[in-house]
C-alpha cells in the first residue's frame, strides 16, 4: 500500500501544478505496477493454449511486448486500449520485430494482441492509454491479463496489471 502511495505521490509530482483527474490516478493505481510481474509467455504461445483449451479464458497470463501495430496506429483514441507485437522473438533475441521478419510477417497476427483496461462494469476504460500510463508507441510493456478471442479470431488481453519499461 506505502509503495502505491509513493508511486501516486510521484505521478502527480510529474504534473506539475495541475490536478490530475481523480479517475486517472484511481485507474493507475489499480493497474500500474512498478515490478515486472513474472512468469512471462510469448504471444504465440498464449494464442495456441487458449486455442486448443489447454488455458481458459478465466486463466492469468503475462506477456512482454512493444506498443506497435505495424502500419497502423496502435492506440484507441479516448480508450485505455492498445495494439501489442510480442518481444519475445525468435529464441529469446531482443531486436527482433515481427513486422519485418519474413516469417513472422506470414502470420503477424499470432504476435498480436489488442489489450484493453476495464472498468468495475467491465466496459474498455473511456481515459486514453497514453495519458493513463504515460506510454508511446514502440514502448516495451509487461502486462498481466486474461484472455479470449473477438470475432475477427484477433486475442484480446484484458488487463489487470501493467509495467511500463522506462
Amino acid at each position: 500500500m506505502a509503495l502505491r502511495c509513493s508511486i501516486l505521490l510521484l505521478l502527480s509530482l510529474f504534473a506539475g501544478c495541475n490536478q490530475t483527474d481523480p479517475q486517472i490516478l484511481a485507474a493507475r493505481e489499480q493497474f500500474l505496477v512498478s515490478t515486472v510481474p513474472g512468469g512471462e509467455r510469448p504471444i504465440p504461445d498464449v494464442q495456441k493454449d487458449l486455442k486448443e483449451g489447454k488455458l481458459q479464458e478465466t486463466d492469468v497470463f503475462t506477456v512482454r511486448a512493444h506498443i506497435d501495430a505495424g502500419d497502423f496506429a496502435p492506440f484507441g483514441d479516448g480508450q485505455a486500449a492498445f495494439m501489442v507485437t510480442d518481444a519475445a522473438g525468435h529464441d529469446g533475441k531482443k531486436a527482433h520485430n515481427p513486422h519485418d521478419c519474413p516469417f513472422c510477417k506470414r502470420d503477424i497476427n499470432s504476435v498480436m494482441a489488442r489489450v484493453e483496461f476495464k472498468g468495475a462494469d467491465g466496459n474498455t476504460l473511456k481515459i486514453d492509454a497514453r495519458q493513463l500510463f504515460d506510454l508511446k508507441e514502440k514502448d516495451l510493456v509487461v502486462v498481466e491479463g486474461t484472455g479470449r478471442f473477438n470475432e475477427e479470431n484477433a486475442l484480446i488481453i484484458s488487463a489487470s496489471k501493467i509495467f511500463v519499461k522506462r
